[in-house]
């Protein structure tokens, strides 16, 4: 597992330094990064949440598994995000990206991939269903946003805006395909690996160059909070919901338990660049703890 998270870094890391160095020497900008980003918010994750989904098997998913995780996302995320605007003084769309970035975990390019070469199917499961609860989270979370960020638009418009939300098509047409039994052809499902494959190093080389950026005192501390929330007290108090109910075997929780223990996630940050909230604390929090995450997801498979 070491040896795998290892390799598995050693990419991440090399794309995020050539981001960081491309942008020092000047050939990248700020403006670009934003618009990488933007691609892969809007076009590479959206068809990766597809092509996962569209793996999953309803019948087989430990629900009182999937809701404990979940419970203890929201936990973390509000906790967070309270913090962020009562003691850090944060504006309600800054407090909520905070929130998203402490409690919503990479497991799209992350966890799944290295559950997919360590784990059977029955372990694989939970990783795409709170895949797919996170994915309705951060529906919620943007119908917020834009009520914060356009305060004169109607609720029903708002609403009916998030149908153009890419994540959330993807993963209504991935339901869709599931319960209808549809057989997509083989050149969809390679259009969608060729998409999805993408979503990664764009990510991560985007990340490099708004890493290169200065950060304030008060963005350094902002993104502590977020590395100590997704990486040591969500995992904690997974295990400590888990430990309290007996109906669930630990031996079945160690992919979900993973999960809360990994990185944060990219969705944090691509949505910091359209809701007009500094990436900067965000990005150095990715970084951190995609980096300690080498320990802590092998640590974390333990209890299993």
């Amino acid at each position: 597992m070491f040896n795998l998270l290892i390799n598995s870094f050693a990419p991440v890391a090399i794309l995020i330094l050539i981001g960081y160095f491309s942008a020092k020497k000047s050939i990248f900008s700020k403006e670009n990064s934003i618009a990488i980003i933007k691609y892969v918010g809007v076009v590479a994750v959206p068809t990766l949440t597809l092509k996962i989904i569209l793996s999953i098997s309803i019948s087989n998913v430990n629900w009182t598994l999937i809701f404990s995780y979940v419970f203890s996302e929201f936990i973390i995320y509000l906790t967070a995000l309270l913090i962020g605007k009562y003691i850090f003084n944060l504006k309600w769309n800054e407090a909520i990206l905070i929130g998203m970035a402490s409690s919503f975990a990479n497991h799209l390019l992350f966890v799944y991939p290295i559950a997919l070469n360590e784990y059977q199917a029955d372990l694989i499961h939970p990783i795409v269903a709170i895949i797919g609860f996170d994915v309705i989270f951060l529906v919620i979370n943007l119908i917020i946003l834009d009520l914060i960020k356009f305060k004169n638009l109607k609720l029903k418009n708002i609403f009916i805006k998030q149908f153009s939300n890419l994540p959330l098509i993807a993963l209504i047409l991935g339901l869709t395909v599931i319960f209808l039994d549809i057989e997509l052809p083989i050149s969809i499902h390679r259009a969608l690996d060729f998409i999805a494959n993408s979503a990664a190093p764009c990510a991560l080389f985007a990340a490099g160059i708004i890493l290169s950026q200065k950060l304030e005192k008060t963005e350094i501390k902002i993104s502590n909070l977020i590395i100590l929330f997704k990486i040591i007290l969500h995992p904690v108090l997974l295990i400590l919901i888990i430990w309290n109910l007996d109906n669930i075997d630990f031996s079945l929780a160690e992919t979900t338990i993973m999960v809360a223990s990994a990185p944060v996630g990219l969705m944090a940050l691509v949505f910091s660049t359209q809701y007009s909230v500094n990436p900067n604390a965000i990005t150095r929090a990715l970084m951190i703890t995609t980096l300690f995450s080498i320990v802590t997801v092998p640590l974390a498979s333990m209890f299993g």
